[in-house]
Parts: C-alpha cells; sequence; structure tokens
C-alpha cells in the first residue's frame, strides 16, 4: 500500500509537466496474494478497499482484473468494484449462465485526438470460482481485437499472466501494439529483446517497485512503431562489447588487430552491420516509443495530502490486523 504515495507523486509531477498521461493497470492489485487467510479476510477487504481510495486519487484509466482481485471471492470482488469509479475490465471472464461478460472487456480512451483501445485479459483464474467462467484468453483476445481494431488508432493488451507466457504473447496478439502483463515478478528492461516490429511486451517486476513508462511519439497513426529504447539499447550494448576488443591495443585498428582470429573477425564484423542497420532504423521517420522503468524509491518526493491519506491507512490496517 506504501507504493501508492510513490505512484501518485510520480505521475502528478508528470502533470506538473504538462503531460496527460494514460494511467493503466495489468491487475493483480487489490489484495496481496491469490488466496488469504480467514483470519486476514477482514483486513485485506480493508486494504483493498484504501487501494481503491488511492487510485482515485491518483487516476486510472484501466485496470485489468487479475487472480489476486478474486482472493476475497467473486461477491466480494463485485461489491468493490461496484463501489468505485475506477474503471475494470476483463474479457476472457464471463458469466457461467449468461455467458456475457461480467466486466467490460475493454475500454476505448482518448488522449491528444488519438485513441487507444484497451483489453483485459487473464490466464490464471482457476475454474472453481462459483458463477465465472473463464474463457481462452487466447481466443477471446483475438476476438476483440478484430471487434476493435477500426476503431482505434492503437490497441494495447493488459494480460495477466504467467511469465512463461510473455514470450508467445506477441505472436498470439500480432494486431497488438503494446501489450502490458502482470502475473509475475518479472521486470523489462529496454535492452531485453523484444519482437523488431512488435507487438512489445513490457512488465513491472515484483510488488509495484517500478512503474513502467512508455511515451509514444505519433507521426501516422496506420504506421507501425518503432521501440526506440530498445534499438538504442541494443546499440549501446554492441558498442561496448566492441570497445572491450579495443581495449587490447586502442592504437591498432580492429580488423588489423584480430586478423588472425576470423571468429572474433566475424563478432566485429556483425556488430557493427547491426549498428548500422539499427542506426537507419532509427533515422527512419515513423511512430516511436522510448521506455524506461521508474523506481518507486525514496528519489520520489512524497506530496503531503496522499502520503498524510497513506499513513492513516497504514495504521488503521495495522491495528485491524492485529485486531483479527
Amino acid at each position: 500500500m506504501g507504493g501508492l504515495s510513490r505512484k501518485y507523486s510520480a505521475i502528478k509531477d508528470l502533470q506538473s509537466e504538462g503531460v496527460d498521461p494514460l494511467i493503466l493497470d495489468a491487475g493483480d492489485l487489490l489484495f496481496s496474494a491469490k488466496t488469504i487467510k480467514k483470519s486476514d479476510h477482514d483486513s485485506e477487504l480493508f486494504r483493498a478497499s484504501k487501494i481503491l481510495s488511492g487510485y482515485e486519487k491518483i487516476g486510472c484509466d484501466a485496470i485489468n482484473v487479475g487472480q489476486y482481485e478474486f482472493a476475497s471471492g467473486y461477491e466480494n470482488l463485485r461489491q468493490l468494484t461496484d463501489g468505485t469509479s475506477m474503471t475494470f475490465i476483463s474479457a476472457n471472464l464471463v458469466d457461467s449462465e449468461t455467458h456475457e461478460p461480467i466486466f467490460n472487456p475493454y475500454t476505448i480512451i482518448e488522449r491528444n485526438r488519438i485513441s487507444f483501445g484497451v483489453i483485459g485479459l487473464t490466464d490464471l483464474i482457476p475454474d472453481t470460482i462459483g458463477g465465472v467462467l473463464v474463457e481462452d484468453y487466447k481466443i477471446t483476445g483475438k476476438r476483440y481485437i478484430q471487434t476493435i481494431k477500426n476503431k482505434t488508432d492503437f490497441i494495447i493488451l493488459l494480460v495477466n499472466s504467467g511469465r512463461e507466457t510473455y514470450e508467445d504473447l506477441p505472436k498470439l496478439f500480432g494486431d497488438a501494439d503494446i501489450i502490458l502483463t502482470s502475473g509475475s515478478t518479472f521486470l523489462t528492461r529496454p535492452v531485453m529483446n523484444q519482437a523488431e516490429n512488435g507487438p512489445y511486451v513490457f512488465s513491472g517486476g515484483r510488488e509495484g517497485r517500478y512503474l513502467n513508462r512508455i511515451d509514444l511519439s505519433v507521426i501516422n497513426k496506420n504506421q507501425p512503431i518503432i521501440n526506440r529504447s530498445y534499438y538504442e539499447s541494443k546499440i549501446n550494448y554492441i558498442q561496448k562489447r566492441l570497445d572491450r576488443y579495443q581495449e587490447k591495443n586502442s592504437k591498432v585498428p580492429l580488423l588489423k588487430l584480430y586478423s588472425d582470429q576470423p571468429t572474433i573477425l566475424e563478432i566485429i564484423d556483425s556488430g557493427r552491420r547491426d549498428i548500422a542497420r539499427m542506426k537507419k532504423i532509427l533515422n527512419k521517420k515513423s511512430n516511436q516509443i522510448t521506455f524506461q522503468n521508474v523506481a518507486m524509491d525514496a528519489k520520489i518526493r512524497d506530496y503531503p495530502d496522499i502520503l498524510k491519506y497513506i499513513n492513516n491507512a497504514l495504521d488503521d490496517y495495522s491495528k485491524l490486523s492485529q485486531s483479527e
């Protein structure tokens, strides 16, 4: 719960710079675990309600329903979501009798005359939750992408799934543009391999310790997006590797320095070709994203109003936990 204060502050700082960010949560937000001990039930419900009140202060455009959201059961989740102004979405969770979605499957959000279709999916909800049927997230996700692709400029998926699925998500949902995940402690870093033509997958790591910040620059809505941060990080990584080879003798050209070592010469040649290719891509006029992980650490100053709210909530939560 304490991380709310720094999320609030980070977003307030953006807004003070004139940025109107699209704020999304990929799921596993409300409770501290996927199952709750009976002795912790009341304190966990209190915690969830305070998190939602905190998110109302922060502002959030869409929250995906993940496995942790059902830790207190479907009825309690329904009461929590009905009692907030926050938008919860889930495309593949349906009523077991009517087969209608129990939450809005997607939401369409506009920023600066650009529309974003945001779809919620999960692969981690057990089939034992009363009243809820879990449809195949792969099939459902593809269906809703087709439903909204002509209504929006860009498609974002919020996917609550295990780490083992992340490599396959770009192949499964090739018509999406950005995929934000929850469900594991994995943290995406700019240098990590991504599908060069997207969609790009970003994961926020453990317990909200980081915010994934993605800045989008649009030249033509009908063109694909280039992940600028990926290319810049890869260029930097390859160049550092080449520089290490040069450390053997800074005055002799690399090709001469390793003229009798064909394996290293191939690495050097391949690296230089990759750098040239990626620089050419970066120089194109295209839609681009830049990505960074913003650490929710002490460097972020707390705003007094939200800090007071969090401290009071933590005090009440502690008292409630001790009484159970």
